[in-house]
């Protein structure tokens, strides 16, 4: 089947079906997100085009915070969080599927998640708060160590 008429016509058909549930059943903006995430992700299964592994994720994440919002967490904490793991998403897809990934989105990730989980759990914002020189130390830790793990992988 030809690629080029294979994204668009998946991506529209869970538009379609998402819309067509949409009219019948209250779903609310979580699974309307999710489903557009889906929408990205399922052509990205068959390309392995990145540029659509990065929208599925991010549109995936958010919508699942959303729903947690409904039933777990404040708004505060959950929309943070599921747009955060849905950067790390990106880095852990890409490197199951294709044995490599960049690490770009673990940044956005990690902040994201941290604030998020600062918004929702009390004590872990005072860690933060109080506690973030840490994450400073264990970074220069890991460029001082570098150097002598890859010597050991080398031998």
């Amino acid at each position: 089947m030809d690629r080029a008429r294979l994204v668009p016509g998946l991506v529209l058909i869970v538009l379609g079906v998402a819309f067509l549930l949409a009219q019948y059943f209250d779903f609310g903006p979580a699974l309307f997100l999710v489903l557009l995430g889906v929408a990205f992700l399922i052509p990205y299964a068959f390309t392995r085009a990145y540029g659509l592994l990065i929208p599925g994720c991010i549109l995936a994440g958010i919508g699942m915070g959303l729903a947690f919002e409904r039933t777990l967490l404040t708004a505060a904490a959950s929309v943070p969080i599921g747009l955060g793991l849905g950067f790390v998403a990106i880095y852990v897809i890409q490197l199951l599927v294709v044995r490599a990934s960049h690490w770009w989105s673990l940044i956005p990730g990690g902040i994201l998640v941290l604030v998020g989980v600062a918004a929702g759990v009390p004590q872990a914002q005072l860690l933060l708060e109080k506690g973030w020189p840490l994450i400073l130390i264990g970074i220069g830790l890991a460029i001082l160590a570098a150097p002598f793990l890859g010597s050991r992988r080398a031998k």
